[in-house]
């Protein structure tokens, strides 16, 4: 049957920044050798702690950049071939204390040749297939309730919509197709909050 795809569904997919953490969560690609699928996912673990089925080698995984969900997809559909070998090579092993998954020669070879082509120092990812992260103070000016007529009445479709043009704008400024600012959001519901706070005093 060979390796299936699991396609990402949304641009921002791999991204993900918990509050009080400072950068995003590591994204990978997991080939998961017993449903013989390829995904791309983010670590949900702060510290990057792994389930056992990663641990004992059934579900690998490579890290890559935090990819646009179509930059994942793409890459993932240039590691079928590799990840066919991989699935079509591979033991149930019982070490002694637990059952690992145990690679042939071939397969070893394929993976081998999987994390080259992932690795960012062997392949140029192109600049609009990497989400361009951008902390608040890089993404506001201070302006925004004049610029944008932010007002107390102005409702949260609004704001989501305020969202989505500062984020088009930053994508604009470098070569990113897709930027995302963690934070973004509250600070502009903050921002019209103050306003209906000024207003019922």
């Amino acid at each position: 049957m060979g390796v299936t795809i699991s396609y990402c569904s949304s641009s921002t997919e791999l991204f993900r920044q918990y509050d009080g953490q400072h950068e995003a969560q590591p994204a990978y690609i997991e080939l998961d050798l017993e449903s013989e699928t390829l995904l791309a996912s983010y670590n949900a673990e702060v510290g990057n702690a792994v389930p056992f089925s990663v641990y004992h080698g059934f579900e690998r995984r490579y890290t890559i950049p935090v990819l646009t969900g179509e930059g994942a997809n793409q890459l993932m559909e240039r590691l079928v071939p590799l990840a066919n070998r991989v699935v079509a090579d591979w033991e149930r092993h019982w070490d002694g204390n637990n059952f690992v998954a145990r690679l042939g020669e071939d397969a070893v070879a394929a993976e081998e040749e999987l994390e080259e082509l992932i690795s960012a120092d062997a392949i140029d990812y192109p600049a609009d297939s990497v989400v361009a992260a951008w902390d608040i103070d890089g993404a506001t000016n201070g302006h925004e309730v004049e610029e944008f007529g932010i007002t107390a009445q102005t409702t949260d479709a609004r704001i989501d919509e305020i969202e989505a043009e500062i984020l088009a704008g930053l994508a604009e400024c470098g070569e990113a197709s897709v930027a995302v600012c963690d934070g973004l959001s509250s600070h502009l519901r903050t921002l019209r909050d103050e306003l209906r706070e000024d207003q019922d005093a």
